[in-house]
């Protein structure tokens, strides 16, 4: 079953209607309906942003380090790539230090690296991996075989390369 964060924005509405995107629904007995924050797999306290695509999270007294699926953001490290400092900027807007999020897993849990590959969500249940990518700072990156909202991230790199947002008009 799809879960859904509890309000998109305005933005990834106009996104999903622009490329046709019906709920994306890949089975007939899917919900529609975004669930509460409540329903996510648990919340977290932000410790630190690294980059536009990482960061540290406190879950339940444990600093994980945490990568957001199927997005990819330009490197900040060991080279500044073009718009790598405004996509960490963008994730640190996101997801302030401080700030409570919820979050969820996907089918596989961690990367080579030992991260939590992690969707994040705000308070308000806004995808915070959805809007890097809806207002340019980030792309859609598949990561098998996670791919819960794969059709949704296609669908917000496409209006944001189709409006030349952020990278897609920078770099």
């Amino acid at each position: 079953m799809h879960r859904w964060p509890r309000r998109l924005s305005a933005a990834a509405l106009i996104i999903g209607l622009v490329a046709g995107v019906d709920g994306c629904l890949q089975g007939e007995n899917e919900s529609t309906t975004p669930p509460a924050l409540a329903q996510t797999d648990g919340t977290g306290t932000v410790v630190s942003v690294t980059d536009g695509d990482t960061l540290r999270l406190e879950v339940d007294g444990r600093e994980l380090r945490v990568r957001l699926i199927g997005i990819d953001t330009p490197e900040v490290y060991p080279e500044v790539e073009c718009f790598g400092p405004e996509a960490e900027a963008a994730l640190a807007a996101f997801a302030p230090p401080g700030s409570t999020l919820g979050y969820t897993y996907d089918r596989d849990p961690r990367d080579q690296y030992d991260r939590e590959l992690l969707y994040l969500f705000a308070t308000d249940g806004t995808s915070i991996n959805l809007e890097l990518v809806a207002q340019g700072f980030a792309r859609a990156v598949l990561f098998e075989p996670n791919d819960r909202y794969w059709n949704e991230l296609q669908a917000a790199e496409r209006a944001a390369q189709d409006a030349r947002l952020g990278l897609w008009g920078s770099c």
